[in-house]
């Protein structure tokens, strides 16, 4: 396994690159939904500290989703780079992708955040597979 402080790190990267990709959506108007605010409502409601919950729930996991990556990769024995790194972030992609579109916002208790398009599912696909790769790419230079 990598040392947990490149997988920080890499955490860190590839977490910060999700996020942008996150909120271009938003930004761009494709989309009404802002996802690291609805995940913090679902904790403390809908207030000032919801963002601030939900971008700290969001590094957290994060990082944490960069050790389970080189813990999947070293069970299988594949190399951790960029391109497992994004198969791995594609598969982690649609399941996010379907538990934030059909169970999270469905079913949020702040009735804004039950509007959602398909850029907002796409937007998560898509930001799960760069996190993936940077992860990866990260860890491929660190090592």
């Amino acid at each position: 396994m990598k040392t947990w402080y490149c997988l920080l790190v890499a955490g860190c990267a590839g977490t910060s690159v999700m996020t942008l990709f996150l909120f271009l959506p938003r930004w761009a108007g494709w989309s009404k939904v802002d996802v690291i605010k609805a995940g913090g409502a679902l904790l403390v409601g809908m207030n000032a500290r919801a963002f601030a919950t939900g971008m700290g729930i969001h590094l957290v996991m994060g990082v944490g989703f960069s050790f389970l990556y080189a813990v999947f990769l070293g069970f299988s024995h594949l190399p951790f780079n960029t391109l497992t790194g994004a198969l791995l972030g594609s598969l982690h992609g649609v399941v996010v992708m379907l538990l934030v579109a059909i169970l999270i916002m469905e079913h949020h208790p702040v009735a804004r955040y039950h509007e959602r398009g398909p850029a907002t599912g796409l937007a998560h696909l898509g930001a799960h597979i760069l996190y993936g790769a940077t992860v990866g790419w990260v860890v491929g230079l660190m090592n």
